[in-house]
């Protein structure tokens, strides 16, 4: 931020949010609602912490309508506070724009395309045939293989490496490690050994995506791996060969996801969730971390549950008795009732007699 700092009027309007208080009163940081002090701008969304809405000495607050009504210090009143943080922060942290130009220790195949305004920093390499498209910022060390085409504005962080025939949308961000169309896991086996299967398909990704460090995303064995427009992934994901991930789902770090799965729009997959092959996600599904998805979601809700791993006959056993758990309850519950009443009548007897 600029040391003058920034106006709060000026602030509402990036946010979208209305403004209570001082539309000349200068914001000089973005802090947390713990430390934020004079001249700082925070945010307030979960009711748990209250206490400290209440205690802290901000120069403003980003909260809802109902949480403003207790509240006595300037605010910007917005139903989404987080989101309109996160403007707020857009706004006066822009990325940055990286200065065109190609290090000379990088090295280009004779037929890459390399827009002019796009950077090519130290020892990367672009393979035959690739297009890397405008704005696009190369990082230290990336690899980009024979016809991979690179979208505009996207940024690959030092050590991305991304293998022939991939496709990367704009404005995608690829944190530092990851790796984008290495083989499937595809083996068959025979006379107790394993023949590799030839991985042939690709892996495309849309726009607007984001993919942690160490992720991982293997190509398609004959058809593509897809992640579509707007998928944030965390850092040390792993996604098979042939997964598709709907539009704007968010999956948390060291969640595996096994081959030809399908997984929804709008989806939120937690931490280290595990997801078995060749089943469906439906859209709008909420899978809670540490969980493991042996089956189809096949409507939108929360999920969550894993078992510790036991001999396989005996977790068998248990799971086809899974479904008659709930059954078994009511019966129990009803004969309990039952019990209950019978001892209520006896006892009214045994008191007349």
């Amino acid at each position: 931020m600029t040391g003058k700092g920034y106006l709060l009027g000026e602030l509402a309007v990036v946010a979208g949010a209305e403004l209570r208080g001082d539309p000349a009163y200068r914001i000089r940081a973005l802090a947390p609602l713990e430390t934020a002090g004079s001249g700082d701008l925070t945010f307030y969304q979960d009711a748990r912490l209250r206490g400290r809405l209440m205690a802290n000495q901000a120069g403003a607050v980003i909260l809802t309508p109902a949480a403003a009504q207790t509240f006595p210090g300037q605010c910007l009143l917005t139903a989404n506070p987080y989101a309109a943080f996160a403007r707020v922060m857009q706004y006066l942290y822009p990325p940055l724009v990286p200065r065109p130009g190609l290090h000379h220790t990088a090295q280009l195949a004779r037929d890459a395309q390399i827009d002019p305004s796009a950077r090519v920093d130290a020892y990367v390499q672009v393979g035959a045939g690739a297009v890397v498209a405008a704005e696009v910022w190369l990082e230290a060390g990336t690899f980009i293989g024979a016809a991979v085409e690179v979208g505009r504005g996207s940024h690959l962080y030092p050590g991305v490496k991304v293998y022939a025939g991939c496709k990367l949308g704009a404005h995608c961000i690829l944190h530092a490690g990851a790796v984008i169309g290495a083989d499937g896991f595809g083996f068959a086996e025979a006379d107790g050994q394993f023949l590799k299967i030839p991985q042939v398909g690709r892996v495309r990704i849309g726009d607007n995506v984001e993919i942690g460090a160490n992720t991982c995303i293997d190509r398609g064995v004959l058809d593509d791996t897809c992640i579509e427009d707007g998928v944030k992934m965390d850092n040390l994901v792993q996604i098979g060969h042939n997964v598709r991930i709907g539009a704007h789902s968010v999956i948390a770090g060291q969640t595996g996801i096994a081959g030809s799965t399908r997984i929804g729009r709008h989806c939120r997959i937690g931490g280290q969730v595990g997801i078995t092959g060749h089943i469906e996600i439906a859209d709008g599904c909420v899978i809670a971390g540490q969980s493991a998805v042996t089956h189809s979601l096949r409507r939108a809700g929360i999920y969550s549950g894993v078992i510790p791993a036991q001999e396989v006959s005996r977790w068998r056993r248990i799971a086809a008795r899974f479904d008659g758990l709930d059954l078994l309850f009511r019966r129990v519950r009803r004969l309990e009732r039952g019990a209950g009443e019978n001892l209520s009548t006896n006892g009214e007897s045994s008191d007349r007699e």
